[in-house]
């Protein structure tokens, strides 16, 4: 094959750490600070911990199926190949909502926040040069941008150390919480509610959307049936924890915080000039901005590869989504549509939590679809129900998809009833598709037809995963 028609193996694992680091962004429990902290009545870190065990069955059924379908498809593939074509496509494009939305809310929160610094230059503007730096880079490849990731996804992580160092030292000397050992930092009786924690946890499961990107890059990745499930794990135990552990050092800092923000949506710039001033605030900004540019740079990235895989399979336009530059290797068409998609992020500029709630909503219907491919292609097709197989194949996927519709059910109404319109638009586009759903994409049937008998029957599993 040219390499027109096929992606270049040049990542490794730490390329694929910065790669997921960059889509979820460490900073970002920062820009989530007021808005998950007023929901939950100041137990952020309960909401956090609530989110890494859901995420952790997930994640664990993504390392389970990147196994057995090393492409860049993600979450369309798995279950397009291991249920049905169909619901495959209906998987992919509820994905698409959140993989589209993404971009968006980051260089939205880009914007907003440098017009507070830079009034003079609206939103709009600044949501332009950024979507226009993000889809060169993307253009140039993983690998030139991965290179960017490391850099920058160091520098946030310093900052939450140095952060966390500093609250210390603040609730020490009195301030705050006036100690380091605050039960009710993750636990508050007078202020729990069950469903406003799961509130927020649904909003806080996009910070996880890492490990999920990092399965988009499955073509560009050496020994991808290894790399990528040890990516997958590290990215999403590793942040729960980070991200739990400093929503607890915030949470000491301003215990009262949940009842006195002025503005949820930027409440962290309330919370730093208490803690360090105002040099404290523009670090901060410095390294978020930053960290926007490149999680809205990882989340094109991603989408650009799953529309990619639906145009390579005859669901999307094939002349259009299915083709990769000769050049770059990289499906440029896919990466400027995105970006386009992206300037839609003005429309929601005093809207934050509604573009939040609606890409959780296409994530986690998702993560639904991704457990259920678990199941039906290891338990029901491949018949591994022996021992501890019963335990991975069914079990422990089986738990995901029942932590998910938690969250599911806890997303704001609205959210998901634009999500559901959404949903049903690609149903109508896939009828249109496949003449009244009577027959599949040239592509799929072409597989299929090696298969077993039917058309909708799943590929031959590798043989490193049978053994």
């Amino acid at each position: 094959m040219s390499q027109a028609t096929q992606f270049v193996r040049s990542l490794k694992l730490r390329h694929l750490l910065a790669f997921g680091l960059a889509y979820l962004a460490p900073t970002a429990i920062f820009n989530f600070y007021g808005i998950a902290t007023e929901l939950s009545g100041g137990m952020m870190a309960l909401a956090y911990l609530v989110t890494l065990v859901v995420m952790f069955f997930t994640a664990y059924s993504y390392a389970q199926m990147v196994k057995a379908f090393p492409v860049a498809g993600s979450a369309y593939t798995y279950v397009q190949k291991s249920v049905h074509p169909y619901l495959g496509f209906a998987t992919g494009w509820v994905f698409l909502l959140d993989y589209m939305l993404l971009p968006m809310i980051c260089y939205l929160l880009f914007g907003i926040y440098m017009e507070e610094y830079v009034p003079a230059i609206p939103t709009a503007i600044w949501v332009l040069l950024a979507a226009g730096f993000g889809a060169v880079m993307n253009i140039l490849g993983a690998r030139v941008s991965g290179r960017l990731n490391i850099a920058v996804v160091s520098a946030q992580i310093i900052f939450a150390v140095v952060l966390i160092g500093l609250i210390t030292s603040y609730v020490l000397q009195g301030g705050g919480a006036g100690g380091l050992f605050v039960p009710e930092a993750i636990y508050n009786p007078e202020t729990f509610n069950f469903g406003n924690v799961m509130w927020a946890a649904s909003i806080l499961a996009v910070s996880f959307l890492g490990f999920d990107a990092v399965s988009t890059l499955a073509e560009e990745t050496h020994q991808p049936t290894v790399t990528i499930p040890r990516a997958i794990l590290i990215m999403c135990i590793g942040a729960g924890l980070g991200f739990a552990t400093i929503a607890y050092f915030l949470q000491i800092a301003w215990p009262t915080g949940y009842a006195e923000f002025e503005d949820p949506d930027t409440g962290i710039f309330e919370l730093l000039p208490r803690i360090g001033g105002e040099a404290l605030n523009i670090t901060f900004f410095v390294a978020d901005q930053a960290a926007s540019i490149l999680c809205a740079m990882a989340a094109v990235a991603a989408v650009s590869r799953v529309l990619y895989g639906m145009g390579r399979d005859g669901l999307l336009p094939k002349r259009f989504f299915g083709k990769l530059s000769p050049r770059f290797g990289t499906p440029v068409n896919n990466i400027v549509l995105v970006s386009v998609a992206a300037l839609g992020a003005v429309f929601f500029t005093d809207n934050l939590l509604g573009a939040t709630s609606l890409t959780s909503f296409g994530a986690i219907t998702g993560f639904i679809m991704v457990n259920i491919a678990v199941i039906n292609h290891y338990f029901v097709r491949l018949r591994r129900r022996s021992g501890m197989d019963v335990i991975r194949y069914l079990v422990l996927p089986l738990i995901g998809v029942a932590t998910n519709v938690a969250l599911w059910v806890s997303i704001d109404s609205s959210a998901k009833m634009l999500g559901i319109t959404w949903l049903i638009i690609g149903v109508i586009y896939l009828g249109f598709m496949t003449k009244g759903f009577r027959r599949l994409p040239a592509q799929i049937r072409s597989e299929d037809e090696v298969g077993d008998d039917e058309s909708t029957r799943s590929l031959e599993v590798p043989s490193a995963d049978r053994s």
